[in-house]
């Protein structure tokens, strides 16, 4: 038990706490001139600040400003193009941005699992192997009664199509899902939108009192908060355009906006008030930290914000044309900033932001000092990582939490009521239509018409059950890619083993109610044609994923799908025979074609063979009184077109399955990488 990543649960002061020996040491979160651009457009310009554990920082500012750049940048999922970011003295790496817990506006869940369930799975994954299942899940019910959802634990998430969560429970879902494994720093986007007032201030004081009970860093952007929730922040970062506006705590806010001549009205919410006046504060206010070097500059720069100022229409009234900016009580006041604030919290934590810094050790803890160089190359794809990074689950955990999961996520979707309406449907009129045939040449093309009309219905609805499982599910697999929460192979093998049992069941269940209503009576050539029946399905299925794996547009995967699924109909030497001999190479890349020959040389072969009708369009019937397979195959074209025995089509269909299960997984693990 003396694992890095024990977790155990114990009770003190009447109240369960979550305790982490390593992992969940205090973090002081420090970034500085930090720069983004993109399309030669600058998102984050000079952004500076500092959060201490048990501070609740808030990002505030208008749609656009970069709020949610800003903590892309902080969770290391956006490159910088200047600016650096430490974490308790070390820059920050990919082993730290596995650690860092990042709520995305976005609730992204499975829809059709619980509230209980999902944490569950969530903890059984994230949680090291080292804790018992009991232990994990005393911590999923302590993180239920932190955030207070022990009445909807047993509901399910839910979608636009079926009811569940609302919007305020599944926010704090998406933050129980996180604090399951106890991190220091905490980002959240907008955690508060889509809430009531009373919703939104219950949330936002939770945090709060995490962050001062437990020692948190929490980072929140907010957009629109009441006047008791603004005054809850520990410290305020006011963005405009990708500038800082203001940096500070909020109970300075007043002050610091009757230095730039706008005065805060009693009994009105400063949230409010800087919403309407933001425009001001951009353009008075020009912070870069990176780059000045003194007060002159400065100086010098706030005085060409204020001589522009003066020609908008909401310029302060002493900002008048004869006015000297220079002499602004807003100079001083932000040359106080740079020489005292910034100044003393980087001392505080003894970095040094010269260019002449050099890395050094420490004493203690053994981390390297790093230079300040620019930051954007760590920040997203880190080649400096001190620690190479150890997932908290080994393989076999991962895969059997992943498997199961699948299963029970697939299960109300690939096995709805309807779709087992619709398959017991469909056998009993392919059997009533089909009924009782005999083994005879005249019923020789409804055989074939129940062989070809088996084999590609159920292709199609596995392929397309799974390229329609893709988009909802992408955006869920990126958010735990993202986190760390396990291996891309796990959980693409687990996905095929889990959805396995769920994939053969409905082809099975057809097969068993219409092939006996043909009247066809071998036991053994029954089993044989049902497993090639399930290898097409399950072979359907892996195309299916392939080019939902590539198409992130959901109508052009389908479009491409129809035109390849089309072309296998045509192609598989049932509806056309006569196939043009430049076109005849594209039955090789028929599913149906190998599938459907394999029906009907178990069927034709090894089952009852079919009797000569007279007259007969077979030569063979001439000189005997039934039907050789051979003579069906290539009255079918299936001779001229491949030639090949029941062994080598097999060999074809496993081929297949492993080349797009295969391509399946590159595509996913090295072209859709999440951003």
């Amino acid at each position: 038990m003396d694992s890095p990543f024990y977790y155990r649960c114990r009770v003190e002061s009447s109240t369960l706490q979550l305790v982490c020996p390593l992992d969940s040491r205090p973090v002081q979160l420090i970034f500085r001139g930090l720069q983004v651009v993109k399309e030669k457009r600058a998102l984050l310009r000079d952004v500076s600040g500092v959060v201490k554990p048990g501070e609740l920082l808030a990002v505030m500012g208008p749609s656009g400003c970069g709020k949610t750049t800003l903590l892309n940048c902080l969770s290391g999922r956006v490159s910088l193009d200047g600016g650096e970011i430490w974490l308790n003295r070390e820059r920050l790496t990919k082993r730290w941005r596995r650690r860092i817990c990042y709520v995305q506006q976005q609730d992204v869940f499975f829809p059709d699992l619980t509230l209980r369930q999902t944490l569950e799975y969530q903890a059984r994954l994230r949680l090291p192997d080292t804790l018992t299942h009991s232990q994990k899940m005393q911590c999923v019910d302590h993180i239920i009664e932190v955030l207070d959802l022990a009445a909807c634990q047993d509901t399910i998430i839910g979608d636009y199509t079926k009811r569940g969560l609302s919007g305020g429970e599944k926010k704090r879902t998406s933050i129980a899902c996180e604090l399951l494994t106890n991190p220091s720093l905490m980002l959240l986007d907008e955690p508060t939108s889509g809430l009531d007032s009373h919703s939104a201030q219950a949330l936002i004081s939770r945090l709060k009192k995490y962050a001062e009970q437990e020692g948190k860093s929490i980072v929140v952007t907010v957009h629109q908060p009441s006047s008791r929730m603004f005054h809850s922040f520990s410290k305020l970062l006011l963005l405009s355009r990708g500038q800082v506006a203001y940096y500070g705590s909020t109970a300075n806010i007043g002050r610091f906006f009757s230095t730039i001549g706008l005065t805060l009205l009693p009994h009105y919410n400063p949230a409010d008030f800087i919403r309407e006046r933001i425009a001001i504060v951009t353009t008075l206010v020009l912070l870069s930290v990176e780059q000045i070097k003194g007060p002159e500059e400065v100086r010098e720069r706030i005085v060409a914000a204020a001589r522009a100022a003066r020609q908008g229409p909401d310029c302060p009234p002493e900002l008048r044309p004869d006015y000297n900016p220079s002499q602004h009580p807003l100079c001083d006041h932000l040359i106080h900033y740079h020489e005292h604030h910034i100044g003393h919290n980087a001392e505080n934590a003894n970095l040094t932001f010269s260019d002449k810094t050099r890395p050094r050790k420490e004493d203690e803890g053994g981390t390297l000092w790093l230079d300040t160089q620019s930051h954007a190359s760590s920040s997203a794809n880190s080649a400096d990582d001190d620690y190479s990074w150890q997932w908290p689950t080994s393989f076999w955990s991962q895969f059997k939490v992943l498997s199961e999961r699948n299963f029970q996520e697939a299960r109300p979707r690939m096995l709805s009521r309807l779709n087992w309406l619709q398959t017991i449907a469909l056998g009993l009129l392919a059997g009533l239509l089909w009924l009782r045939l005999p083994r005879t040449e005249a019923a020789l093309h409804d055989i074939q018409g129940w062989m070809f009309f088996s084999t590609t219905y159920w292709m199609l609805f596995a392929h397309f059950g799974a390229l329609s499982s893709f988009p909802p599910e992408r955006e869920v697999i990126n958010k735990e890619r993202l986190s760390g929460s396990y291996r891309l192979s796990a959980y693409y093998l687990a996905k095929m083993v889990g959805e396995l049992p769920l994939t053969i069941t409905l082809p099975a269940v057809y097969h068993i109610i219409s092939y006996p209503m043909l009247g066809f009576q071998s036991p053994a050539v029954f089993v044989t044609l049902l497993a090639f029946l399930l290898l097409n399905t399950v072979v359907a299925q892996s195309v299916g994923f392939f080019v939902g794996a590539c198409c992130l547009d959901l109508q052009v995967s389908i479009t491409a799908s129809a035109l390849y699924t089309l072309a296998t109909q045509l192609l598989g030497g049932y509806l056309a025979t006569a196939v043009p001999p430049w076109l005849a190479w594209a039955r090789y890349a028929s599913m149906v074609h190998y599938a459907y020959q394999n029906m009907q040389i178990l069927e034709f072969g090894v089952g009852e063979p079919i009797a000569c009708s007279q007259p007969s369009k077979f030569l063979e019937c001439k000189n005997g009184t039934t039907i050789p397979v051979s003579a069906i195959l290539e009255n079918q074209g299936g001779a001229r077109g491949s030639g090949l025995p029941l062994w080598a089509n097999t060999a074809v269909l496993l081929a297949f399955l492993v080349i797009f299960r295969t391509l399946g997984y590159l595509v996913l693990r090295y072209y859709r990488v999440p951003k």
